[in-house]
């Protein structure tokens, strides 16, 4: 526990035991500023560090989210144009962002070094209180928006990183609509506006608006400072105050938040959605409820529990009554607790026009239904044991549970200081929810919070053709008009600025300024790698891999069939049995039921498809299916009889419910392609080149999409076909010589799972089927699809390997310098794209894909040039500790339990030693600039393959056709 030196000049205002923290919980006030602080003190090493502000926009220019990417453009300490590039370069951080919410900005940082931990707090600390926004006048124009005009007879456009990024957002209908419906209910709130920026209105924001906004909202007295984990409370608390607090004055915050007034009646919404002229998408229309104030740990709680059993789970009662009714191919919903007024969506995707009226009286009516007749008792106690499984986990993916908690604290902390919870007992709640479950709570809190609440929003967007193209034509018009009444006064100062802004972006910081950012050295770099665990053995007469690691009583399994050689026409089906297994009846159960009793006796059960490179093999991978399932020890028994009904008893006859299905897949897909355009465009370059990726594109890309496009639009003449192939697939996947089992625990395997795996392996396919090995016909295609989108996402890739050039760890330095250097500088500084990225992979692969990008053949001339900047490379020791650093950093992420069995079997199946790991990371840190430009050659023969894959503005890939040897629709 703290004592009251460790917190000098802060006042302590509530302590807390945290149990599913394992720590205590401080809260305190900065005694000159008023600044909030909250300490969490716990064992956990990876420690977390945030600020937050209050920042409700008032208009939808953008300005939180503008000034969230500025700030961290250079401060007064740290002078430098990026120090968020040097810091990612130069950090072992395990997470380093920003974060810019509807009603608060945050800015998180995350390591296991102590020092790495404080080097980055007082980056941020210093950029976020002063930026060097006030004298650098570049940096909104880089980050927000700017005129750009190269010459008298260009055309005067607008850039800049928010501004296309928000461009990104706007094109899907899903960015529209969830903006419309938080408009909609709280409509006289700062939650109406855009804190992201709406492209249109992004130019409206000034350089006075701007300064203001960080001037009224950056301030201690409406910061929030959140300090977690094995942290030196005392030597951090001093130093916020010496450096920052205590150079500030108490001053009102006046961020308070207006609530909205409840609405006597239901508000109505329509508008419209950009689709391309080819491109026949259906309606989107969403039933939206305000459900009152947040702070209330127990209703959160409750309502996404309501949520999941009516509208998520498999076989949700009031999603299966709508998609059965024709109302749209999928059905999304959604709680959002994280507001100060909490709100509550179903959305229905692709459905008939003019029909909100019918959705809107179908979902009440469903939703009485349930109020009425009695919400099901076990699928509540089912969702609540679900919940509390995902408690004792805590495990949040690449977030560090620090800051996860941190974020779940602002909740209730940012609305009210009298009244803030700190969640650190889960569990509490949970158990009440138990109880109350029997006592009609579920169904009172259905009636009172959404059904008699008259404070909604419907809202429908209808597609409308070219939407986009049309308002990219009134907005160059409009520009036009803006450039024909300059004056050639005016004119020749634009022509300059965007000449100055090019050169600024174009010339590094000085080396006195990067000299100011903190680094790290390579002695604090261990030169040990993380080992595997993989222990060999056979139970129950399946081969079995052990990953020892301690797992808090949890037994993680995956059962890994084989797939190498299942024919080449089956490979699509592998696929669609993932999102047909646990959705379709089984023996036993409905798929509603089955999900039920998943979450009632174990902590999951899931189907998956993945492929493996083999070390060993030029051009050699695995496919596989797999079954992932946790459970308790206890559980076992019937975790496997679970995965036995799914497995064994999964009947595909129901063709309603196997279109629906097909339905759901390309809804979900129509909605992932474009908003992962990077991903997809990236893996279809690489599979013009590599037969892995072909595989891939073949099991789960865009060719997958259209493969159940294609069944999904002849459905009734097909689906007798589909069938029999889904029953031809299982007797070719699922056999005894098929499989392999990995657990990750610490138990005595062969005692728990000898007989089950005995009962189990003997129900497996014994059935002969024609074994085939796929040989994949590789075709350069070069494919540009057209969308609706107003950015572009470009990729190119090529193979690399050869005699003269084996795989080397350098080229995942060679990938930390392009990520922050070369590619950061030219396709997102410089030409305003979002995003870009590189990977150059151990089979001898390499790729470049860039993000929400305003441009297209630019991008490719970028990628183009980047052999010879390898070529040109030049470092200091400084700069190449730097890159070093950032390397290891990406590859030493703590990890928890599962995600190190995961690791451990993946080398495992991919016959990855730890010889090979440990030479590679030995040639990352030897790596030198000489290393580096001998990496030329590599590049070149990627970029050398002449491969583009390009998914963006239909217009723009119209123009410039001549870069493809096909463009078509993505939809079509």
């Amino acid at each position: 526990m703290l004592n009251h030196k460790d917190y000098a000049n802060y006042r302590l205002e509530k302590q807390e035991w945290l149990p599913d923290l394992e720590g205590y919980a401080y809260l305190l006030r900065h005694e000159k500023t008023k600044a909030r602080v909250l300490l969490v003190d716990n064992d956990d090493n990876n420690k977390v560090f945030s600020i937050a502000f209050r920042t409700p926009p008032c208009d939808d220019t953008g300005v939180a989210h503008i000034l969230e990417h500025s700030v961290l453009c250079g401060s007064e300490k740290y002078p430098a144009k990026d120090p968020f590039v040097e810091l990612a370069k130069g950090s072992l951080n395990t997470f380093l962002n920003a974060m810019t919410y509807s009603d608060k900005t945050v800015y998180p940082i995350a390591s296991c070094n102590s020092q790495d931990y404080h080097n980055l707090m007082s980056v941020y600390l210093d950029a976020v209180f002063f930026p060097n926004i006030y004298k650098r006048d570049q940096i909104l124009k880089q980050e927000g928006w700017h005129y750009e005009i190269d010459s008298p007879d260009d055309e005067l456009t607008f850039n800049g990183v928010v501004y296309n990024e928000m461009k990104g957002v706007y094109s899907s209908p899903e960015g529209v609509l969830e903006r419309k419906i938080q408009a909609a209910l709280l409509k006289d709130t700062p939650y109406a506006f855009e804190s992201g920026g709406d492209p249109d209105a992004i130019p409206q924001l000034t350089k006075e608006g701007f300064l203001t906004f960080h001037a009224r909202y950056y301030h201690p007295s409406n910061s929030y400072i959140y300090l977690y984990g094995n942290v030196n409370f005392e030597k951090e608390l001093a130093f916020i105050d010496r450096e920052y607090l205590s150079k500030f004055e108490y001053r009102e915050a006046d961020s308070e938040i207006p609530m909205q007034e409840p609405y006597k009646e239901p508000m109505v919404v329509r508008d419209t959605y950009s689709i391309s002229d080819d491109e026949t998408d259906g309606c989107y229309y969403s039933y939206s409820v305000q459900t009152g104030e947040g702070a209330d740990p127990e209703k959160d709680l409750a309502m996404q529990i309501l949520d999941y059993v009516l509208f998520s789970m498999p076989g949700a009662p009031v999603k299966k009554k709508l998609i059965e009714a024709g109302m749209g191919k999928d059905v999304d919903s959604y709680y959002d607790g994280g507001i100060q007024q909490p709100l509550f969506t179903v959305i229905s995707k692709n459905a008939p026009a003019d029909s909100l009226e019918t959705f809107v009286s179908l979902v009440e009516e469903s939703l009485k239904e349930q109020a009425d007749r009695g919400i099901d008792r076990l699928a509540i106690q089912s969702a609540i044991n679900s919940f509390e499984f995902k408690y004792r986990e805590a495990s949040f993916g690449r977030y560090p549970k620090g800051l996860i908690y941190g974020l779940h604290f602002l909740d209730s902390w940012l609305y009210d200081d009298a009244n803030a919870v700190i969640f650190g007992d889960s569990f509490k709640p949970l158990r009440k929810l138990k109880t109350k479950a029997e006592e009609g709570y579920f169904e009172n809190l259905l009636r009172e919070t959404i059904l008699e609440n008259s404070h909604k929003a419907y809202v429908a967007l209808s597609p409308e053709k070219d939407k986009n193209k049309r308002s990219q034509e009134e907005l160059k018009e409009q520009l036009a008009k803006v450039k024909a009444n300059l004056s050639d006064k005016q004119l020749h100062y634009l022509i300059e600025d965007t000449k100055n802004l090019k050169e600024y972006q174009k010339t590094p910081s000085s080396r006195e300024e990067i000299a100011t950012i903190p680094v790290l050295s390579l002695k604090d770099i261990p030169r040990e790698v993380m080992p595997f665990k993989n222990q060999e053995t056979e139970i129950g007469n399946v081969p079995t891999v052990i990953h020892d690691y301690h797992t808090n009583g949890i037994v993680y399994f995956n059962f890994c069939f084989d797939i190498t050689e299942l024919p080449e026409e089956l490979i699509p089906y592998t696929t669609m049995l993932v999102d047909i297994f646990r959705y379709m009846d089984t023996l036993h159960y409905t798929y509603n039921e089955l999900a039920t009793q998943i979450n009632l006796k174990i902590g999951g059960l899931s189907a998956y498809t993945a492929v493996q490179p083999l070390e060993w093999k030029e051009d050699g991978f695995r496919p596989v299916f797999g079954f992932r399932m946790k459970c308790l020890e206890d559980q076992i028994p019937d975790g496997m009889e679970l995965l036995s009904e799914v497995l064994f008893t999964t009947g595909f006859g129901d063709k309603k419910r196997l279109k629906e299905i097909f339905s759901e897949i390309t809804s979900k897909m129509e909605e992932r392609i474009p908003a992962s355009g990077h991903v997809y465009a990236a893996n279809r370059a690489l599979s013009y080149v590599e037969p892995m990726s072909h595989y891939k594109e073949v099991a789960e890309g865009m060719d997958y999409y259209y493969f159940i496009k294609d069944l999904e639009n002849h459905f009734e003449e097909r689906a007798d076909q589909v069938i029999r192939r889904l029953q031809e697939v299982q007797n070719c996947i699922f056999r005894k010589e098929n499989l392999i089992l990995s657990l990750t625990g610490q138990f005595d395997f062969d005692k728990l799972l000898s007989e089950e795996l005995v009962r189990f392996t003997d129900c497996l396919w014994e059935d002969p089927f024609a074994r085939s090995v796929p040989a994949f016909k590789l075709e350069k295609k070069n494919e540009g699809f057209k969308t609706a989108s107003q950015v572009q996402y470009v990729a190119t890739a090529g193979r690399f390997a050869s005699e003269e050039r084996p795989y080397t760890g350098a080229l995942r330095v060679l990938r930390t310098i392009f990520a922050y250097d070369y590619l950061w500088n030219k396709v997102r500084v410089e030409g305003g794209a979002y995003g870009c990225m590189c990977s150059f992979s151990r089979d001898g692969y390499g790729y470049f894909t860039s993000y929400r990008d305003p441009n297209l053949s630019a991008t490719m001339d970028i990628y183009r040039r980047a052999a010879q900047y390898v070529r040109d490379f030049d470092a200091d020791e400084t700069d190449m500790t730097k890159y070093i650093i950032g390397t290891i950093s990406a590859i030493d992420q703590p990890l928890e339990p599962v995600a190190l069995g995961t690791r451990s079997f993946s080398a495992w199946m991919s016959g990855i030693s730890i010889e090979s790991v440990k030479k590679e990371r030995e040639q990352i840190l030897s790596a030198d600039k000489e290393a580096i430009r001998a990496l030329a050659p590599y590049v070149d023969a990627v970029i050398g393959e002449e491969t583009i894959c390009a998914i963006g503005n239909d217009q723009v890939i119209e123009d410039e056709k001549e870069m493809f040897k096909e463009t078509s629709m993505l939809v079509k």
